[in-house]
């Protein structure tokens, strides 16, 4: 360009790369291409009068770079060049899916959740005119055929305006479009639901505790590549430290379930633990029987408490009435973390040994001196 438009902080949107063709003619030892090249001819477009956004019809200028060399230029293949100049805008914009098909893409009696993408938002940048009549950013996928699993593609990203028009010169993300949607495809099927356990006591691996669900049954909606693994719904992985003596209820709301989608009006389920038969012990654990494990090398740990007062067992009471402090274990487990100095509260896990059809209800932590 021949003068700097850089005052008006402009620049060139578009094409920004132009190309002419030049014809000289002078003497063969001086025109021949081992001895003249295109670094000998100064192409320049004229931008005196670019003064504001928009597009222009810029004169050409052609020179040789040595006024002095002995050719003269004869012809040039373009006068003019047509440029888009503007100032520059940066936004960030909220990515709305689309799928596009010629027709239905889900069969009966499957199911489509909302679409996910792997980014929610997309920085657009690009000439403030243009910038200013976006309307939405679509992440865009094209789907010709009928769905039963999820699918996962490549989506395309448009900026739209007014009336889903396309703008020109816009840039998603600094050129990086690699932006994925998933559509989750699910098969529509009842199925009875179930509860699981964990840190299950050993005698009851074999005899788990009784309990019921309230509604048995629901319609999930549930990927089709886990059925054959499944016989029924696991709605809630119940710690056995959540249960205590007598009746447990427990409410899991539909809305919570993360691998399996309800599909009919269950609101809720209603899970009752039947442990009715069950008595409660309080016992203390002394400091002896509480291990420090897994500290990093780094740091030194200490409990300054005495042990940890009143935890609740709950077994039969005849087991119950042999068990004793001596019994009781706990332990905090510091995973190698590089911990400041400080006293820090950790979650402490209790165990009873040699009683393996008793466990402790509640959760309990302790005070440690990190240094």
């Amino acid at each position: 360009m021949s003068q700097s438009i850089e005052s008006f902080d402009l620049q060139v949107f578009g094409t920004s790369d132009f190309t002419v063709d030049v014809t000289v003619t002078g003497k063969r030892y001086v025109v021949a291409q081992t001895v003249l090249t295109v670094e000998d001819i100064i192409v320049t477009a004229n931008t005196n009068y670019v003064d504001s956004a928009g597009k222009y019809s810029l004169k050409l200028e052609v020179k040789k770079k040595n006024q002095q060399a002995d050719y003269e230029i004869t012809k040039v293949s373009e006068d003019n060049i047509e440029v888009y100049f503007d100032t520059f805008s940066e936004r960030e914009f909220s990515l709305i899916p689309e799928i596009v098909s010629t027709g239905s893409i889900i069969p009966e009696g499957y199911y489509k959740d909302a679409e996910i993408l792997s980014a929610k938002t997309v920085k657009v940048s690009g000439p403030s005119t243009e910038m200013n009549k976006i309307e939405k950013v679509l992440a865009r996928v094209s789907v010709d055929e009928e769905l039963t699993m999820t699918k996962t593609e490549q989506a395309e990203i448009i900026a739209l305006g007014e009336y889903s028009s396309i703008l020109r010169y816009l840039t998603i993300n600094n050129g990086n479009t690699d932006i994925t949607m998933t559509i989750p495809v699910y098969k529509i099927i009842e199925m009875p639901v179930a509860v699981t356990f964990k840190n299950i006591p050993a005698n009851f691996i074999e005899n788990p505790l009784q309990y019921n669900c309230t509604p048995k049954k629901a319609v999930f909606g549930i990927d089709e590549g886990i059925l054959e693994t499944i016989k029924e719904v696991s709605i809630s992985t119940i710690d056995f430290s959540m249960i205590k003596a007598g009746k447990n209820e427990i409410v899991v709301q539909s809305n919570s379930l993360k691998q399996y989608k309800v599909l009919d009006d269950t609101g809720e389920f209603k899970i009752v633990i039947n442990a009715a038969n069950f008595s409660e012990k309080k016992l203390n654990v002394p400091q002896s029987n509480i291990s420090l494990i897994n500290i990093n090398v780094e740091n030194k740990a200490s409990i300054r408490s005495s042990g940890i007062p009143g935890i609740t067992i709950v077994g039969q009471q005849t087991v119950l009435d042999s068990i004793s402090a001596a019994d009781v274990y706990a332990e905090i487990d510091f995973g190698n973390e590089v911990l400041q100095e400080g006293t820090i509260t950790k979650p402490v896990r209790i165990y009873i040994k040699g009683f393996d059809s008793c466990w402790v209800y509640g959760q309990y932590s302790l005070d440690v001196e990190i240094s």
